[in-house]
């Protein structure tokens, strides 16, 4: 996906790298819930994670990301999801 929208052009690889921070600010905003309240260095590192993903996405939009219609989004998310469940059987 990420190389199709490269090959439509900056502004659409742009929304790609947006919609890509959002979900992985969403992805860890998750972790943060799970995460012990005690587990302080923990939740600075992912709190910091995070932080710098939302910018990545901010930088992204400023630059001119377009808005990926919601399809599209929504297969971002599927292959996310499959991604991350993959990733815990290796």
């Amino acid at each position: 996906m990420g190389a199709a929208s490269g090959i439509l052009g900056d502004r659409w690889s742009l929304g790609f790298i947006e919609e890509t921070e959002r979900q992985v600010v969403q992805h860890l905003s998750g972790h943060l819930e799970r995460l012990p309240a005690n587990d302080a260095k923990s939740r600075a590192i992912v709190h910091q994670m995070r932080d710098e993903e939302a910018l990545h996405g901010a930088n992204a939009k400023d630059a001119g990301a377009a808005d990926l219609p919601p399809p599209v989004r929504s297969l971002m998310r599927l292959t996310a999801k499959i991604m991350t469940e993959t990733a815990y059987w290796f």
